[in-house]
């Protein structure tokens, strides 16, 4: 298979699923390669859920032994909008890009925006001194 016919963007059971086929590998051997156990790369083929850290190794294992680069080496996928992005866009620990972190606090903001302001000035110093005197 050469790197022109390779996917942009290979689910998680497809990149193991080729690994295991191509080099004859079990699910033990997969385990040994990927410094986990086999009821998790069993957890990883059938859900497709796989943490960012352990997605960076499957996808570099997986475009190296195709003698490729990773197009998306340096990028992130952003869980809200789906979009590859570049890894200063994410806050450290957070699977959401900047931007859609921005859109959701934005949203909340207007959505909760009469009740807040009725919260924030209850609780402020000058209106309990004036409800008091």
């Amino acid at each position: 298979m050469g790197a022109a016919e390779l996917s942009d963007d290979p689910g998680v059971a497809e990149m193991i699923q080729w690994i295991a086929d191509r080099y004859d590998m079990n699910k033990a051997d997969l385990a040994r390669m990927f410094q986990t156990t086999q009821s998790t790369i069993h957890y990883w083929i059938r859900t497709g859920r796989i943490s960012y850290r352990n997605l960076r190794k499957l996808r570099s294992s997986y475009y190296y032994l195709h003698n490729t680069r990773d197009p998306h080496g340096d990028e992130r996928k952003c869980d809200e909008c789906g979009q590859w992005r570049r890894l200063p866009r994410f806050r450290v620990g957070k699977a959401i890009c900047r931007e859609c972190e921005n859109a959701k606090t934005l949203q909340h903001y207007r959505e909760n925006r009469e009740s807040e302001l009725r919260r924030r000035k209850a609780k402020n110093w000058y209106n309990r001194s004036a409800t008091a005197g």
